[in-house]
């Protein structure tokens, strides 16, 4: 049987939404687990609107292309284009890359990473929430 740890908080999942709770929560002096599979990488997703950019403090250094429109086409080949006005642009990024950066980030921030598959949460008689995983 594995030992017990206490924490505050049980983030399960450390990709950019788990990864930044975890980040924010341990800044603000609580004690976190951040619990991630090994190998996960998402095939969708990677625009990263400016003002998040901005709001998280993304470096520029992650971005991998800054995309300046978009056009969506139909199984039916309807084209609509959303140009972006001005200067404005959506930050692209790998999430291989950028979900590892946010998870070093909370582990910076003082959260305990730690790698497996959850498996179930249990109550306690004692009233303590258990994470259970593999």
């Amino acid at each position: 049987m594995a030992a017990i740890q206490d924490y505050d908080v049980a983030v399960i999942g450390g990709g950019p939404a788990g990864a930044t709770a975890a980040a924010t929560l341990a800044r603000a002096g609580r004690s976190v687990l951040l619990l991630d599979r090994a190998g996960r990488i998402k095939p969708c997703g990677g625009a990263v609107p400016p003002r998040l950019i901005h709001d998280f403090d993304i470096p520029d250094h992650l971005l991998v292309a800054r995309a300046r429109g978009a056009r969506i086409v139909s199984p039916r080949g309807r084209q609509v284009s959303m140009p972006i006005a001005g200067d404005g642009f959506v930050g692209m990024v790998d999430r291989d890359v950028f979900d590892e950066f946010l998870r070093a980030r909370a582990a910076t921030a003082g959260a305990v990473r730690l790698t497996g598959r959850h498996e179930r949460i249990e109550r306690a008689a004692d009233g303590r929430t258990l994470v259970h995983y593999r």
